[in-house]
């Protein structure tokens, strides 16, 4: 059987150890200088500047009840805290910990039984006033004080609570879940499956349970036991690149039998390591650069800005991996195979030792051609590791390759007829297409993407973005819109890394930089709105033609490059989805209670479409406003729902309820978004109706 799982999680495993860890050990396949993202230019603050200080207000108190007679802490959440703010109970300051704008812990001191009232000051201001009640009955949390798992293995949890005043009311929600960890709420059970890099972490999850009357908190440990030690890389070289600003490390990957097949074990891969000679304290963001087909030695550029490790690929597997009977016995039916991991193998000591250079929170990972699709699957199949994805030129569903390409890849990976078992019960062609991933899989959908097509691509046709997949029956772009997953597509008239011919490269670029700090930073531990149907959208057409080229199996509708306007697809020579929409990092509150965030057109700096037909350049919003706009909040870290929760939401003048669907996501359709920073909130209701199907 063909265990694709296998080699999509060590593969970006090993990405991402170098990321995170700084042995400084990983891939080699640098993406060659002409296929580098261009470097950010300066960020337009927009018309209006930075959003308004939030409204100082006291949502709810946890413990309530408090314990008598002994002292506790007091965990507070809201919004528009700051670090001056202060927890005030019975007229007393407490001593206050300013954790976000939602959130505050504050420490008192033993309490008679009784009813306190309780605010939070900030300056002069003052919240309103809640009652917290001392030595009340409470319900119970039961839970382990720690949980064990080895690596690649399930665990499960379920969470007991007792004493619950009533337990039709009764709401636990958890906090702090590992990366890849999923609670069930209605079951009220945990599950986690490590990877083979989270070998050796440790996470404190806090489980919070109230039912109308009480509300209390209980934690437990989640220890993932170091149970898989591939061999470590060794650093071969290192080059001190002074007037570039950054150090070169060459590494040496020997495999075994779990980074490779058996026959295969023992042979080495190579990879490259770039990391700044000068990082701010915060640490910089990590790119995983993944290589195009045919790259015999991917370089080595680096970045001031940026570490940057790049694997290699040298069989062009798609990084997606192979047969286990390979090399001696070629895929066939009844034949057992998985996916491999040694061209992204990482060192264990960089789990070890996380460089101080490195920010873990804002590691992406950056491919085009056969990297651009590799991109997309170890970013969405892996999304716990990666809080961004930017993959142009790429195909995302597996089955729609040009027929060369199938004939190349079924070396690898069996015909797709053989349908030869890829893991979780899905064929191998099947398990790496992505519309497939976003139906599925909550962690993909969570994902934030950038994408980049050329209707003129005879290589990796247009037809990768807008045909449907022989499985789901979606495009990739439907999917995304439909899934409401995070994205920002483009596509143009230019060819396979050839740019159009009237518009240029980086056309759309303007302000969007959204892993290197501007006001949208993508981080894997911080929730986004992600957008979708808007209506300053592009058509990108249904995948059929306009009657100016025929069709080819290998190039679709492409046109010559060089002509402007000759493509043969449907729907618009150029445009975009997803563009111009913008956040506020920090604005966003993520409680249990509350999530907001703070939304706007970014209506900035750039130029009119060069002809008729095209789009604007940069920043240059042609449209009028409002945008009306989809939203659906992802990533989450502590405001989720649970299948047919009601939840309240306002955003500006506007408001309204929506319910949580199957998965508990929640989308409000059609927002009013100006070019005026508004705040998008949250709240629960009380009331919770059977989930739609």
């Amino acid at each position: 059987m063909l265990s694709c799982s296998g080699l999509v999680s060590r593969a970006y495993l090993t990405v991402t150890w170098l990321a995170l860890a700084g042995c400084y050990s990983g891939f080699s396949g640098a993406i060659p200088d002409e296929q580098t993202p261009p470097e950010r230019p300066p960020v337009s603050e927009g018309p209006l500047g930075a959003p308004q200080l939030s409204p100082l207000e006291l949502d709810a108190l946890s413990p309530d009840p408090a314990p008598g007679g002994v002292a506790f802490d007091l965990h507070v959440t809201g919004a528009g805290f700051t670090r001056s703010s202060v927890v005030v109970v019975a007229g007393q300051e407490l001593p206050t910990t300013f954790v976000s704008g939602g959130e505050l812990h504050a420490h008192s001191g033993p309490r008679k039984r009784g009813d306190y009232e309780v605010l939070v000051r900030r300056d002069d201001e003052e919240s309103r006033q809640l009652t917290l009640a001392v030595e009340r009955s409470a319900p119970r949390i039961l839970v382990p004080a720690e949980v064990g798992v080895d690596e690649d293995t399930e665990v499960g949890l379920v969470v007991d609570v007792v004493d619950v005043a009533d337990p039709a009311a009764l709401r636990v929600h958890v906090l702090g879940l590992p990366p890849g960890a999923t609670w069930d709420e209605p079951t009220r059970t945990f599950r986690f499956t490590p990877d083979f890099t989270q070998g050796g972490d440790r996470w404190t999850v806090t489980v919070l349970a109230h039912d109308h009357e009480s509300r209390v908190e209980a934690t437990f440990d989640v220890v993932v036991r170091d149970t898989i030690q591939p061999p470590w890389p060794e650093v071969v070289d290192t080059e001190f690149l002074d007037a570039s600003g950054y150090v070169r490390y060459h590494l040496a990957q020997k495999t075994d039998d779990y980074l490779d097949s058996p026959g295969y074990a023992g042979r080495e891969f190579v990879a490259k390591v770039m990391v700044p000679l000068d990082v701010p304290p915060e640490g910089v963001p990590v790119r995983i650069g993944l290589h195009g087909f045919a790259t015999a030695n991917p370089g080595g550029t680096g970045s001031a800005n940026e570490i940057r490790i790049s694997p290699h690929d040298p069989d062009n597997t798609y990084w997606w991996g192979y047969a286990d009977s390979l090399p001696d016995v070629e895929p066939a039916a009844g034949a057992r195979a998985r996916l491999h991991h040694a061209p992204r193998a990482p060192p264990r000591r960089v789990r070890r030792a996380p460089p101080p250079e490195a920010d873990p929170q804002r590691v992406y990972v950056y491919g085009s051609s056969m990297g651009g699709a590799g991109a997309m699957l170890l970013g969405l199949l892996r999304g716990r590791h990666f809080a961004y994805i930017d993959a142009r030129l790429g195909q995302a569903i597996a089955r729609n390759h040009r027929p060369s390409r199938i004939t190349q890849l079924s070396g690898w990976w069996g015909a797709p007829e053989l349908d030869l078992d890829g893991g979780g019960g899905l064929s191998a062609w099947d398990h790496m297409d992505l519309t497939r991933a976003l139906a599925d899989s909550s962690e993909a959908r969570d994902q934030f993407l950038f994408l980049k097509h050329g209707k003129d691509d005879p290589t990796i046709h247009f037809g990768a973005a807008v045909l449907p997949s022989p499985r789901t029956g979606e495009s990739f772009y439907q999917a995304l819109q439909s899934r409401g997953v995070g994205h920002f597509a483009i596509w143009d008239e230019g060819g396979h890394g050839v740019a159009d011919p009237v518009l240029g490269d980086s056309w759309w670029t303007g302000s969007w930089a959204p892993i290197s700090g501007d006001e949208a930073t993508l981080r894997r531990d911080r929730a986004f709105p992600a957008f979708s149907y808007s209506s300053l959208d592009d058509d990108p057409g249904v995948g059929v033609g306009n009657g100016k080229q025929d069709w080819s199996a290998n190039a679709g509708f492409a046109g010559e490059v060089a002509i402007a306007g000759d493509t043969g697809w449907d729907g618009a020579i150029a445009g975009a989805l997803g563009r111009f929409l913008r956040w506020d990092g920090a604005s966003v509150v993520d409680t249990v209670d509350r999530l907001q965030f703070a939304l706007r057109v970014h209506a900035g700096d750039g130029a009119d479409p060069p002809a008729p037909g095209y789009p604007s350049e940069g920043d240059r919003v042609m449209a009028e406003l409002p945008a009306f706009v989809d939203v659906t909040p992802r990533r989450t870290q502590a405001f989720r729902c649970r299948p047919g929760e009601r939840v309240a939401w306002s955003f500006g003048q506007d408001h309204g309820e929506v319910v949580a669907g199957p998965d508990g996501s929640v989308t409000i359709p059609a927002l009013p978004l100006t070019d005026t920073w508004t705040t998008l909130v949250l709240r629960r209701t009380l009331t919770v109706i059977a989930a739609s199907h």
